[in-house]
């Protein structure tokens, strides 16, 4: 992609619905196959199937013109046998006059490329619409239709292991062992059931819960921590929730209930500091602070990482990671409308991890904490 002195006069998107947020926030339409979004002076519009032309004319956002293929190409002047992307990127910038465009930062290489073979200027932007990070009400209103669906989630889990039996060291439910992949599924599939999808749900037991992203494998023992971190997508909207809960089936060792203890402390302490002009740096040591002053010290060039080595929270919207961030490194204050997590957690291998997470919105005052989801350690 080029870089130029001036300033982009249109904005191109060519991606699917389904898998970019950007296209998903700009248009409004989920699709599986990609489509072409644009934005000139005066007009919005998208380019697509006629497969799907009927559905986005009433799915689009207001102001966005919905064009078929078919259309476009009668409109642009393109002859019959060019139809393919390029010619329909090229059409509209002939028609528009327009050689410089703004994409985002993963506008696909191979049609960048092309399209500056016949001297586009493409300029990838990192933040193509830094406004997503300021949530309205009604995309507040959807994430929390996404929590509601981890906690969904998170519920029937807990309700899998208030069912089970201890035998022999192993939790044993419906006459079987119970698996971090049987409790996964059930999880996936409560959530399947209210109009969500659910996917690399983390159910991950004793030392396995250390790694912050190991989904979970094999048995589930007793009397060791569990997490259980469910981030499922709402079908209807594309937004997401987040929500992580540490139990564990049976009595804890008392490092874990230790451990579980000053997490909550570093949560709640961080979730109290949250509002409109505190830095997410500031949060983030704030609760990075109360653990370390817990004596649960922390090595991030251990191999493996020991300790709370990781960031307290990020950005919740289309994306599950997005803008802003509550972490070491963000020091630009938060702003109202903002939606993070607030995650803290602390992590050795030779125990396992905790790690407790609920959704937040930044308010003038404070927060409005989007998570219900009751904290409950041991589950008999």
């Amino acid at each position: 992609m080029s870089q130029a002195n001036e300033t982009p006069q249109g904005r191109l998107i060519y991606a699917a619905g389904e898998s970019c947020a950007d296209l998903l926030y700009a248009s409004g339409v989920m699709t599986p196959d990609p489509f072409l979004w644009y934005a000139i002076p005066g007009e919005t519009g998208m380019v697509m199937s006629a497969l799907e032309v009927g559905r986005a004319q009433k799915e689009a956002r207001p102001g966005v013109r919905v064009l078929s293929f078919e259309q476009a190409a009668a409109e642009w002047g393109l002859p019959p046998g060019k139809r393919g992307v390029v010619d329909f990127v090229r059409g509209l910038a002939k028609t528009s006059g327009i050689r410089h465009w703004a994409v985002p930062h993963d506008f696909p290489y191979g049609l960048a490329v092309r399209l500056r073979r016949f001297r586009l200027v493409l300029t990838p932007a990192t933040d193509f619409f830094p406004e997503r990070a300021i949530k309205t009400p009604e995309e507040v209103e959807r994430v929390r239709e996404g929590v509601q669906l981890a906690e969904a989630g998170l519920f029937r889990a807990l309700a899998i292991l208030r069912e089970g039996t201890i035998r022999d060291g192993d939790v044993v439910w419906q006459g079987e062992r119970l698996t971090a992949e049987t409790l996964r599924g059930e999880v996936d599939a409560e959530i399947a059931r209210r109009g969500g999808t659910a996917s690399h749900t983390i159910t991950a037991p004793g030392p396995q819960s250390a790694d912050c992203h190991m989904a979970g494998t094999g048995p589930i023992r007793a009397n060791q921590p569990i997490v259980l971190d469910i981030f499922p997508r709402v079908d209807r909207t594309g937004y997401h929730g987040d929500l992580t809960r540490t139990v564990v089936k049976g009595k804890a060792d008392p490092v874990v209930r230790h451990a579980y203890e000053v997490v909550r402390d570093a949560q709640r302490k961080a979730i109290a500091a949250v509002a409109a002009g505190v830095t997410g740096k500031f949060i983030h040591q704030l609760a990075a602070d109360t653990i370390a002053a817990a004596e649960f010290p922390t090595d991030a060039k251990a191999n493996p990482p020991r300790g709370f080595f990781h960031g307290t929270g990020h950005g919740l919207g289309l994306e599950v990671h997005e803008a802003p961030r509550v972490s070491p490194g963000y020091d630009l204050p938060l702003v109202p409308g903002h939606v993070v997590t607030i995650e803290p957690g602390v992590y050795y291998p030779e125990w396992g991890g905790v790690r407790l997470e609920d959704v937040v919105v930044v308010r003038a005052g404070g927060c409005e904490n989007l998570t219900t989801a009751p904290f409950e350690l041991e589950i008999p």
